[in-house]
């Protein structure tokens, strides 16, 4: 009796064990390795095992396919072309299968296995748990010549989907290798979702082995997206042995399309050019995150085939232009990878108050082409618009290449205009912006005297902060006055190639009327651009500007007593020597001065000087010269670098003897003339009149 109560007992303590043990494994394996996945036995020691079923949509419908894992534990080799697999649905219809690489599949050696692969195209509508897979022997000693070892079927619902943080063995050559999804970013634009997906992959072998070249989709509820990706080289990337691989994946999806149930379906084309299919490797089911960036922000991140960038839309400007404004983005693009990565072909469309579009143009800094990691640079969009509109709401929408195709891949905003950067009178402006790095500093500004409108000037020295030599930019611009009114400015400069550390002298004049109060005048000028981007040298019509600064100028030089200190362009002109008596009709003159030139100008443009003898009572001119720099000129005065000494002897065509003349000097701009240097003197054969004596 104790006897039989104990072995009563320990018949349900192990039944108890059983039921706990199957309650533990979960629902699915426990299904799948009782129903579809069951090994069949052809031998006693040799068997057949379903490993892999599948259903991917196609061109024209959608390939099914099935993948069995032949063991052959016999001691003698067994012949594979006595086996076959047949398909057929629940309804009766019948599917012709094709095996995957059949002219290597002709013998299994004994304990050894293979992997047989058949496929078939089927309906679109149809699902595995419609159909009826048949595994079977060739017998010609039965009814219709075969017999069935094997039949397969799937439970409804049954998909071979790899779950959230499961992962699949997938068989490439000889190697076994892990693979599973590692994580997936998305970002949202006015019509895409922007998808940065990636899955790591692990060889579990010994050896390394290719990863072949797969197609990769996102399946949702609409369809198929191809994803490509984001590094060309992964398409024949080495899996090395233990080694964890992360393949990142990138795309665009309507933002129309539901994101549940999202799929990344990994394919891989086989059979001849005319006839490939697409088998499935695997199927993973896909975490949905949305990147959490506001949408009305001016920062974004977004990621296309080559890397993630950030941009930054750092100021909206509006700069005058003809009877238009020139509206100007500057955007800052940011590596945010580990690895060098290529500038962006980005354009951009400015969209004001949602309604209005205005296209615009792209400008890159010169010499742009990659950013190295967590570097960045600018990228400026420009775009016309009327003066007179004022926007409340500022969008500028990204745009890059994909094909034939721009997708946007970013949105951002920034609606306040931002002010044009100003530089106080005898402050150095400092540009960083790379292929443009130099100092510019205004040295002067004259006004050259006309009848009813005056040419009024500004000197400025532009430095090459480069560590090469370089053409300095071309620059447009206008001046402004203190009650507003804007006068288009022209540009007087070289096309010299300025050394690293010199400078070019740039002049730049407008026609003020007479009337326009200089005080408070200020000067907005930027690098001068056309269709094709940044102009250099002083050849090229301008359609605007980008990076305005506004100078403030300082007050004009009246000053016309120091002949020691002319300046013109690089000289100093210390003129030290006048002396002039009349003899008939002859002038005789004596001439001296001393001329010093900056040599760290490598770029300017020829001072246009004329010394002249009046009597300024009556406007009579009784003796003109032009001076020449450096130069030869016919008729004129030749100055060298050094001390200079000239006599001469004219004939006067009409005899003015006056008590006093003026000794004046000018420089001429645009047609006007300005005096430099006024000095009262009479004719004497003794007397130097800049003696300083005198």
């Amino acid at each position: 009796m104790r006897k039989s109560f104990k072995r009563t007992t320990m018949l349900v303590s192990l039944f108890v064990a059983f039921v706990m043990l199957l309650s533990a494994i979960p629902v699915s394996f426990a299904a799948s390795s009782s129903s579809v996945y069951k090994k069949v036995y052809v031998t006693k020691a040799s068997y057949v095992q379903l490993t892999d079923a599948s259903i991917v949509p196609s061109a024209n419908g959608a390939t099914a396919s099935f993948t069995f894992e032949f063991y052959n534990g016999d001691s003698s080799s067994i012949n594979l072309v006595d086996y076959w697999a047949r398909l057929k649905s629940k309804s009766g219809s019948k599917y012709t299968l094709t095996l995957l690489d059949k002219a290597n599949k002709k013998m299994v050696g004994p304990k050894s296995s293979t992997t047989l692969t058949f496929y078939s195209a089927v309906g679109s509508k149809v699902t595995l748990d419609q159909l009826i897979l048949n595994f079977v022997k060739f017998d010609f000693s039965v009814s219709g010549y075969e017999k069935t070892i094997g039949s397969f079927t799937f439970p409804a619902g049954y998909n071979n989907d790899i779950k959230l943080g499961g992962y699949k063995t997938v068989k490439i050559s000889s190697s076994n290798v892990n693979m599973r999804i590692d994580q997936n970013t998305v970002s949202k634009t006015k019509d895409f979702y922007n998808v940065n997906l990636s899955f790591v992959a692990r060889n579990t072998s010994q050896f390394g082995v290719a990863i072949p070249e797969y197609n990769y989709y996102l399946k949702t509820s609409s369809g198929l997206y191809k994803l490509k990706l984001k590094n060309t080289s992964d398409s024949n990337l080495t899996l090395e042995p233990a080694v964890l691989n992360s393949i990142r994946l990138t795309g665009s999806i309507p933002n129309t399309v539901s994101t549940s149930g999202w799929k990344l379906v990994i394919t891989q084309k086989v059979g001849a050019d005319n006839s490939q299919v697409e088998l499935p490797v695997a199927s993973f089911v896909v975490p949905f995150t949305l990147d959490a960036t506001p949408q009305a922000t001016d920062k974004q991140t977004f990621t296309d085939e080559k890397g993630t960038y950030e941009v930054q839309l750092q100021s909206v400007q509006r700069m005058p232009w003809g009877n238009d404004d020139n509206v100007i983005a500057k955007l800052s693009i940011k590596n945010k990878e580990s690895v060098y990565l290529p500038l962006p072909d980005l354009t951009g469309t400015m969209q004001l108050d949602e309604n209005i579009t205005i296209n615009g143009q792209t400008v890159k800094n010169a010499g742009d082409i990659g950013l190295a990691p967590g570097s960045s640079t600018t990228v400026t969009f420009i775009g016309k618009l009327p003066y007179g509109y004022n926007w409340k709401k500022f969008e500028l929408q990204l745009n890059e290449k994909s094909g034939t195709d721009n997708v946007q891949v970013a949105e951002v905003t920034k609606s306040a205009i931002t002010d044009i950067y100003s530089v106080d009178a005898g402050k150095v402006y400092t540009q960083k912006s790379i292929g443009s790095e130099m100092s510019v500093k205004v040295t002067d500004v004259r006004t050259y005297k006309g009848d009813t409108t005056d040419t009024y000037a500004v000197f400025m020295d532009v430095t090459n902060n480069q560590t090469r030599s370089k053409i300095m930019p071309q620059w447009t611009g206008y001046f402004k006055s203190s009650t507003g009114n804007y006068y288009e400015a022209t540009i007087q400069k070289t096309a010299t190639s300025v050394t690293p550390g010199n400078k070019e002298q740039i002049v730049v004049y407008t026609q003020l009327p007479n009337n326009v109060n200089r005080d408070g005048l200020q000067l907005l000028l930027g690098e001068a651009i056309d269709a094709n981007g940044l102009l250099k040298g002083a050849s090229g019509t301008p359609t605007g500007y980008i990076r305005g600064v506004l100078f403030g100028l300082p007050a004009e030089n009246t000053d016309l007593t120091n002949n020691h200190a002319i300046k013109v362009g690089p000289y100093n002109i210390d003129f030290n020597y006048f002396n002039v008596f009349a003899d008939g009709d002859s002038l005789e003159l004596d001439i001296g001065s001393k001329l010093q030139r900056d040599y760290t100008y490598d770029g300017y443009t020829q001072p246009k000087l004329t010394m002249e003898l009046e009597y300024e009572p009556a406007g009579d001119v009784l003796w003109t010269k032009a001076i020449n720099l450096e130069g030869k000129a016919d008729n004129s005065l030749t100055w060298k670098i050094g001390d200079n000494y000239t006599s001469l002897s004219e004939k006067m065509t009409v005899n003015k003897y006056w008590s006093t003349y003026t000794l004046n000097v000018y420089e001429t701009v645009n047609g006007s003339k300005k005096k430099l240097f006024s000095k009262e003197i009479q004719f004497s054969s003794l007397i130097n009149w800049l003696d300083g004596e005198h």
